[in-house]
């Protein structure tokens, strides 16, 4: 039977008059989760559900519709929540008063990111300070880094340098940490997080700062074969550093880019050897400048010589030689440089084909306001509806993320007060994977910690639509669960979310998986990644698998469709000594 959208919208009325005010909410739900509604159609359901949420006294359900609808001064009357008279503060653009409700609640980063909205810098520096005493606080280093954070960026608003000074110090120490337990625990995403707010304490104050950030975030992205988002950080810090005259720092980091791109295949290596001897040149002139011993000079242009000779710079070569004879080095050294230049007199460049990193590879969000969302995160501590009730005040989403987001606020605030059975939760878990966005998993993590294994099941079903790389925290906790049903669901997820990123994750579950079932579905996820590594990885469980994984991953990598797959296999035959190996990569291909 094909759904009658008009006779569900009647019913839903007959019973609102009715004063069956479930049996309407039941009937609106059922409009309202429909897809390709017009906007005057789902307002027409909202205010409907409004009245019947009404019926029912769930007020913060109530006022959250008449806010969304814009009747703000009816939405602050019907709900005393504090959460939500802060919200609709912020709707109004009184960024005070919103800080004083989120402050009644006792959400002190709320409330201090709205003071620094309102550019009340030495209020939010007060409760930046009284947060970073919290007691909750003491053993959550990543949280208490990025409070101490937050405070040092309130002192130094207000010119408290020496305070600012102090409490980055702090952070950075929280923060070092921090990264250091994320990473022994196999939460690389979150380490990353902890060095990009190092980068940025770094950008404002000590260089060792930067540089630790940085090359903390390179290594992770380096591991997790996500090469391009290397170079971006490589460039990056490049800048950062030509900028702030640290000249050898920067040439190290051009060699090192140079020495990755080579060992990617990357187009970029001559590039960036280029870089490094111009800016070893630059370091050269700069040592001159400021009266330094020319034998330091000598080394900066020594190393820029290995540079330029690497690519076939040798005019470059030839014109440093030059410059070097020109030095204080004695006659003896400086005779021998003069030698050196004319023997290069007519010496042609052999430099090539040269590429430098192109701008359409850059990612513009490569650097979110970390210290701001994870704070505002951790206050909201794993809530549905606070956090759905934050993504409704963020313009930036589409419409149908807002309105995906309204529906599971409403589905929490529509079913009373907490706690909740073990159906709302499932409910609510699906509605939190339909969003489809990143702030959907704090939430889920936490209801995925329910003692109801049909609920923890739920939360498994839901990640698989949340394509992101901490999704697998949760999938892995899921596939060590006691329950068969939610280690089913978490393993279905494996199989579901296939995308460049999941790489790393999805290789850390295969190889740390004694089960077969695990590491197939793990594999197949694997083989549908687009990525020389995925090919790499497959070709070495083909070596080292069982009988029953090399069936596996022989017809996945037959049906591989990179355009790389062919010569890697080819190039594996050729290499290995086992007959029987070569004979089944030969078959490979044969097949292809």
């Amino acid at each position: 039977m094909s759904f009658d959208r008009r006779e569900t919208f009647r019913r839903a009325t007959a019973s609102l008059e009715q004063g069956e005010y479930g049996a309407a909410v039941h009937h609106l739900w059922t409009l309202l989760t429909r897809s390709h509604l017009i906007e005057e159609e789902f307002r027409g359901y909202l205010k409907e559900l409004g009245r019947a949420y009404q019926g029912l006294g769930r007020t913060r359900a109530v006022s959250t519709i008449l806010a969304h609808l814009g009747s703000l001064e009816a939405a602050e009357r019907t709900s005393e929540h504090a959460t939500d008279l802060a919200r609709i503060s912020v709707m109004r653009g009184d960024a005070r008063g919103a800080a004083k409700h989120f402050q009644a609640a006792g959400w002190l980063g709320h409330a201090a990111l709205q003071l620094e909205t309102a550019n009340d810098m030495r209020a939010a520096r007060v409760l930046w300070e009284e947060l970073s005493e919290d007691t909750r606080l003491r053993s959550n280093f990543y949280i208490q880094g990025l409070v101490r954070y937050n405070l040092s960026r309130a002192c130094a608003s207000l010119g408290d340098s020496a305070a600012a000074r102090k409490h980055s110090v702090q952070a950075m120490h929280l923060l070092e940490e921090a990264a250091d337990g994320f990473e022994s625990a196999g939460q690389r995403e979150r380490a990353f997080d902890c060095y990009q707010v190092l980068l940025t304490l770094g950008r404002k104050g000590a260089f060792e700062n930067l540089a630790e950030g940085y090359l903390g975030c390179i290594r992770i992205l380096a591991e997790d074969k996500l090469r391009y988002f290397v170079l971006q950080y490589y460039e990056d810090f490049q800048e950062l550093a030509l900028k702030r005259k640290e000249y050898h720092a920067a040439a190290t980091l051009f060699r090192e880019a140079a020495d990755f791109a080579r060992r990617q295949d990357l187009p970029y290596a001559s590039w960036y050897r280029l870089r490094a001897g111009e800016t070893q040149v630059i370091a050269a002139e700069h040592l001159l400048a400021e009266g330094a011993p020319h034998e330091m000079a000598e080394n900066a242009y020594a190393a820029a010589i290995d540079a330029y000779n690497e690519v076939g710079a040798y005019a470059k070569v030839r014109d440093i030689y030059g410059a070097l004879a020109k030095l204080d080095l004695g006659e003896k050294r400086s005779n021998r440089y003069s030698r050196l230049q004319r023997r290069l007199a007519d010496v042609r460049d052999e430099v090539g084909d040269v590429q430098g990193f192109p701008e359409y590879l850059r990612v513009d969000a490569a650097y979110p306001e970390i210290w701001r969302l994870d704070v505002i995160e951790w206050e909201q501590g794993g809530d549905a509806a606070e956090t759905m009730g934050e993504v409704l005040l963020d313009e930036k989403w589409p419409e149908f993320t807002r309105r995906r987001a309204l529906l599971c606020r409403l589905l929490q605030l529509g079913a009373g007060d907490p706690p909740y059975d073990a159906k709302t939760l499932i409910a609510i878990a699906n509605q939190l994977g339909r969003t489809e966005i990143y702030v959907a998993l704090g939430p889920l993590e936490h209801l995925a910690k329910h003692q109801d294994a049909s609920v923890r099941a739920a939360c498994q079903a839901a990640v698989r639509s949340l394509y992101f790389k901490r999704s697998f925290v949760m999938i892995a906790q899921g596939l060590g669960d006691p329950d068969e049903t939610v280690q089913r669901e978490a393993l279905e997820a494996v199989g579901t979310l296939s995308f460049r990123h999941a790489f790393d994750p999805l290789q850390r579950i295969f190889r740390s998986s004694n089960r077969a079932n695990v590491r197939e579905r793990a594999l197949r996820s694997i083989a549908k990644i687009p990525s020389v590594e995925a090919i790499e990885l497959l070709i070495e469980a083909f070596r080292q698998g069982d009988e029953r994984e090399r069936k596996v991953v022989h017809e996945l990598l037959r049906r591989h469709e990179h355009s790389q797959t062919s010569e890697l296999v080819r190039r594996e035959m050729e290499s290995t000594l086992d007959p029987k190996l070569r004979q089944a990569f030969e078959s490979m291909l044969i097949g292809r």
